[in-house]
Protein backbone atom coordinates (compact mmCIF):
# COMPACT_ATOMS: atom_id res chain seq x y z
CA UNK A 1 0.00 0.00 0.00
CA UNK A 2 1.32 3.59 -0.73
CA UNK A 3 2.34 5.34 2.84
CA UNK A 4 -0.32 8.87 1.89
CA UNK A 5 -3.37 6.17 1.59
CA UNK A 6 -2.14 5.01 4.30
CA UNK A 7 -1.24 7.62 6.94
CA UNK A 8 -4.16 8.75 5.37
CA UNK A 9 -6.82 6.05 6.87
CA UNK A 10 -5.11 5.75 9.79
CA UNK A 11 -6.41 9.64 10.79
CA UNK A 12 -2.82 11.14 10.41
CA UNK A 13 -2.84 13.49 7.66
CA UNK A 14 -4.88 13.90 4.46
CA UNK A 15 -2.86 12.65 1.71
CA UNK A 16 -1.82 15.83 0.05
CA UNK A 17 -0.65 16.79 3.42
CA UNK A 18 1.29 13.19 3.26
CA UNK A 19 2.96 13.93 0.33
CA UNK A 20 3.31 17.76 1.05
CA UNK A 21 5.71 16.10 4.32
CA UNK A 22 7.74 13.86 1.57
CA UNK A 23 8.43 16.35 -0.96
CA UNK A 24 9.63 18.80 2.55
CA UNK A 25 11.71 15.74 3.43
CA UNK A 26 9.85 15.69 6.52
CA UNK A 27 8.66 12.16 5.96
CA UNK A 28 10.60 9.48 6.39
CA UNK A 29 10.33 6.02 5.90
CA UNK A 30 13.69 3.41 7.89
CA UNK A 31 15.34 6.27 8.31
CA UNK A 32 15.13 7.39 4.32
CA UNK A 33 12.72 9.75 2.60
CA UNK A 34 10.45 7.86 0.46
CA UNK A 35 9.51 9.18 -3.42
CA UNK A 36 6.11 9.99 -4.29
CA UNK A 37 3.97 7.28 -4.27
CA UNK A 38 5.93 4.61 -2.62
CA UNK A 39 4.96 1.70 -0.60
CA UNK A 40 4.89 0.36 2.68
CA UNK A 41 4.14 -2.85 4.36
CA UNK A 42 3.69 -3.86 7.63
CA UNK A 43 6.94 -3.42 10.05
CA UNK A 44 8.03 -0.39 8.09
CA UNK A 45 9.11 2.53 10.61
CA UNK A 46 7.39 6.02 9.45
CA UNK A 47 8.75 8.68 11.18
CA UNK A 48 7.32 12.79 10.74
CA UNK A 49 9.81 15.52 11.79
CA UNK A 50 11.85 12.79 13.58
CA UNK A 51 9.27 11.37 15.66
CA UNK A 52 7.53 7.87 15.55
CA UNK A 53 4.08 7.71 13.37
CA UNK A 54 1.84 5.06 14.88
CA UNK A 55 -0.43 3.31 11.76
CA UNK A 56 -1.37 0.40 11.08
CA UNK A 57 -1.51 -1.84 7.48
CA UNK A 58 -4.79 -2.97 8.84
CA UNK A 59 -6.53 0.44 8.93
CA UNK A 60 -6.57 0.52 4.90
CA UNK A 61 -8.43 -2.59 4.60
CA UNK A 62 -11.67 -1.65 5.19
CA UNK A 63 -13.22 1.68 6.50
CA UNK A 64 -16.18 2.82 8.29
CA UNK A 65 -18.87 6.05 8.31
CA UNK A 66 -21.14 6.02 11.22
CA UNK A 67 -24.32 7.61 11.56
CA UNK A 68 -24.40 7.91 15.62
CA UNK A 69 -27.50 9.34 17.62
CA UNK A 70 -25.97 11.35 20.38
CA UNK A 71 -28.24 11.78 23.02
CA UNK A 72 -27.36 15.84 25.04
CA UNK A 73 -24.78 15.84 27.39
CA UNK A 74 -23.23 12.23 26.35
CA UNK A 75 -19.77 13.77 25.56
CA UNK A 76 -18.70 12.29 22.50
CA UNK A 77 -14.83 10.84 23.85
CA UNK A 78 -13.05 9.61 20.96
CA UNK A 79 -9.95 10.70 22.17
CA UNK A 80 -10.04 7.61 24.68
CA UNK A 81 -7.99 4.57 23.35
CA UNK A 82 -10.52 2.55 20.27
CA UNK A 83 -11.47 -0.10 22.35
CA UNK A 84 -12.66 1.90 25.20
CA UNK A 85 -14.44 4.61 23.26
CA UNK A 86 -15.90 2.15 21.07
CA UNK A 87 -17.61 0.08 23.81
CA UNK A 88 -19.18 3.63 25.67
CA UNK A 89 -20.91 5.00 22.82
CA UNK A 90 -21.45 1.17 21.57
CA UNK A 91 -19.54 1.79 18.43
CA UNK A 92 -18.48 -1.26 16.00
CA UNK A 93 -14.60 -2.53 16.48
CA UNK A 94 -12.30 -0.65 14.18
CA UNK A 95 -8.65 -1.27 13.14
CA UNK A 96 -8.39 3.17 13.09
CA UNK A 97 -9.35 5.89 14.89
CA UNK A 98 -12.96 6.70 15.13
CA UNK A 99 -13.31 11.08 14.14
CA UNK A 100 -16.12 12.52 14.26
CA UNK A 101 -17.12 15.21 11.55
CA UNK A 102 -18.03 18.62 13.28
CA UNK A 103 -18.48 17.14 16.24
CA UNK A 104 -21.52 18.93 18.05
CA UNK A 105 -20.91 20.62 21.70
CA UNK A 106 -21.60 18.15 24.78
CA UNK A 107 -24.46 19.91 25.91
CA UNK A 108 -26.34 19.40 22.38
CA UNK A 109 -27.14 16.36 20.79
CA UNK A 110 -28.81 14.13 17.74
CA UNK A 111 -26.87 13.35 14.48
CA UNK A 112 -23.04 12.67 14.31
CA UNK A 113 -21.23 11.31 11.22
CA UNK A 114 -18.22 9.08 12.33
CA UNK A 115 -15.72 7.77 10.40
CA UNK A 116 -11.98 5.92 10.59
CA UNK A 117 -10.92 6.85 7.59
CA UNK A 118 -8.80 9.87 7.64
CA UNK A 119 -8.57 11.03 4.38
CA UNK A 120 -12.87 10.62 3.95
CA UNK A 121 -12.71 12.83 7.31
CA UNK A 122 -10.81 15.41 5.85
CA UNK A 123 -12.16 15.77 2.49
CA UNK A 124 -15.86 15.75 4.19
CA UNK A 125 -14.54 18.44 6.64
CA UNK A 126 -13.47 20.45 4.19
CA UNK A 127 -17.01 21.10 2.92
CA UNK A 128 -18.75 21.21 5.92
CA UNK A 129 -19.13 24.84 6.22
CA UNK A 130 -21.39 25.01 2.52
CA UNK A 131 -23.97 22.26 3.92
CA UNK A 132 -27.31 23.61 5.45
CA UNK A 133 -28.09 22.05 8.67
CA UNK A 134 -31.34 21.30 10.95
CA UNK A 135 -31.82 22.20 14.58
CA UNK A 136 -34.81 21.42 16.56
CA UNK A 137 -34.91 23.38 19.60
CA UNK A 138 -37.00 23.21 22.50
CA UNK A 139 -37.53 26.29 24.16
CA UNK A 140 -38.19 28.12 27.63
CA UNK A 141 -39.54 31.55 27.60
CA UNK A 142 -42.15 33.96 25.85
CA UNK A 143 -40.84 33.26 22.49
CA UNK A 144 -43.50 35.17 19.54
CA UNK A 145 -43.47 35.60 16.40
CA UNK A 146 -41.90 38.69 16.30
CA UNK A 147 -38.66 37.04 17.88
CA UNK A 148 -38.53 33.97 15.14
CA UNK A 149 -38.67 36.45 12.58
CA UNK A 150 -35.91 38.88 13.97
CA UNK A 151 -33.86 35.39 14.83
CA UNK A 152 -34.61 35.12 10.97
CA UNK A 153 -32.62 37.83 9.44
CA UNK A 154 -30.32 37.77 12.14
CA UNK A 155 -26.98 38.28 10.27
CA UNK A 156 -24.40 37.46 13.55
CA UNK A 157 -24.11 36.60 17.38
CA UNK A 158 -21.37 38.48 19.25
CA UNK A 159 -19.59 39.34 16.38
CA UNK A 160 -19.52 36.29 14.65
CA UNK A 161 -21.40 35.79 11.52
CA UNK A 162 -24.79 33.42 11.33
CA UNK A 163 -26.79 32.32 8.66
CA UNK A 164 -30.25 31.55 9.53
CA UNK A 165 -31.98 30.20 6.39
CA UNK A 166 -35.37 29.07 7.58
CA UNK A 167 -36.96 29.34 11.16
CA UNK A 168 -40.18 27.82 11.83
CA UNK A 169 -41.91 27.78 15.87
CA UNK A 170 -44.67 25.31 17.35
CA UNK A 171 -46.46 27.34 20.05
CA UNK A 172 -47.17 24.69 23.59
CA UNK A 173 -49.80 25.36 25.79
CA UNK A 174 -46.98 25.78 28.50
CA UNK A 175 -43.40 27.46 28.78
CA UNK A 176 -41.88 25.28 26.64
CA UNK A 177 -42.29 25.81 22.34
CA UNK A 178 -40.08 24.11 19.49
CA UNK A 179 -38.62 26.08 16.69
CA UNK A 180 -37.34 24.36 13.78
CA UNK A 181 -34.13 26.04 11.86
CA UNK A 182 -32.08 25.23 8.92
CA UNK A 183 -28.68 26.99 9.02
CA UNK A 184 -25.32 27.15 7.19
CA UNK A 185 -21.85 28.05 8.72
CA UNK A 186 -23.82 28.78 11.89
CA UNK A 187 -22.62 27.01 15.24
CA UNK A 188 -25.07 25.53 17.37
CA UNK A 189 -23.31 27.57 20.62
CA UNK A 190 -24.12 30.35 18.74
CA UNK A 191 -27.92 29.72 18.28
CA UNK A 192 -28.21 29.10 21.91
CA UNK A 193 -26.40 32.57 22.93
CA UNK A 194 -28.54 34.59 20.62
CA UNK A 195 -31.55 33.36 22.36
CA UNK A 196 -30.23 33.96 25.79
CA UNK A 197 -29.35 37.18 25.12
CA UNK A 198 -33.19 37.71 24.82
CA UNK A 199 -34.79 35.91 27.52
CA UNK A 200 -35.39 32.75 26.18
CA UNK A 201 -33.31 29.33 27.47
CA UNK A 202 -32.76 26.85 24.78
CA UNK A 203 -33.72 23.59 27.05
CA UNK A 204 -32.60 20.70 24.63
CA UNK A 205 -31.10 21.45 21.24
CA UNK A 206 -30.70 18.65 18.29
CA UNK A 207 -29.08 18.19 15.38
CA UNK A 208 -31.71 16.49 13.03
CA UNK A 209 -30.26 17.15 9.51
CA UNK A 210 -26.66 17.19 8.10
CA UNK A 211 -26.08 18.49 4.59
CA UNK A 212 -28.55 15.53 2.91
CA UNK A 213 -28.64 12.87 5.66
CA UNK A 214 -30.87 12.50 7.94
CA UNK A 215 -31.43 11.41 11.66
CA UNK A 216 -34.19 9.05 11.12
CA UNK A 217 -37.11 7.13 13.81
CA UNK A 218 -35.43 3.93 13.00
CA UNK A 219 -32.15 4.96 14.93
CA UNK A 220 -32.25 5.42 18.36
CA UNK A 221 -30.32 7.82 21.23
CA UNK A 222 -27.27 6.18 21.83
CA UNK A 223 -26.81 3.82 18.90
CA UNK A 224 -25.51 4.11 15.46
CA UNK A 225 -25.62 2.16 12.14
CA UNK A 226 -23.30 1.99 8.68
CA UNK A 227 -24.02 4.79 6.29
CA UNK A 228 -25.13 3.51 3.15
CA UNK A 229 -22.62 3.71 -0.32
CA UNK A 230 -26.06 5.81 -1.70
CA UNK A 231 -25.77 8.52 1.90
CA UNK A 232 -21.82 8.84 1.57
CA UNK A 233 -22.08 9.45 -1.99
CA UNK A 234 -24.80 12.11 -1.75
CA UNK A 235 -22.76 14.13 1.01
CA UNK A 236 -19.54 14.32 -0.96
CA UNK A 237 -21.49 15.22 -4.13
CA UNK A 238 -24.12 18.03 -2.14
CA UNK A 239 -20.83 19.19 -0.56
CA UNK A 240 -18.96 19.68 -4.04
CA UNK A 241 -22.10 21.59 -4.82
CA UNK A 242 -22.25 23.90 -1.77
CA UNK A 243 -18.46 24.46 -2.81
CA UNK A 244 -19.22 25.57 -6.59
CA UNK A 245 -22.37 27.71 -5.39
CA UNK A 246 -20.61 29.57 -2.53
CA UNK A 247 -17.54 30.05 -5.03
CA UNK A 248 -20.11 31.37 -7.97
CA UNK A 249 -21.73 33.73 -5.04
CA UNK A 250 -18.26 34.83 -4.15
CA UNK A 251 -17.21 35.77 -7.68
CA UNK A 252 -20.32 38.16 -8.18
CA UNK A 253 -19.75 39.74 -4.96
CA UNK A 254 -22.74 38.23 -3.01
CA UNK A 255 -22.48 36.80 0.56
Amino acid sequence: MRVHKALAAAGVGSRREVERWIREGRLQVNDAVPELGAGVVPGDRITLDGRPVRWRASAVKESHALLYHRSPGDALDLKAATSRAALHLRLPRSAGRWLAIQPLPPVDGGLEILTDDGSWAHRVSQGTHALTVDYLLRMRGPLNDELVEEFRVATDCEGEPMEILQAAAQYGEGANHWLTVTVRATRSALVRHWWAARGIIVSRLMRVRFGPVQLGRDLPRGHSRAMTSAERSALLAEIEAAKRAHDERAAAGEP
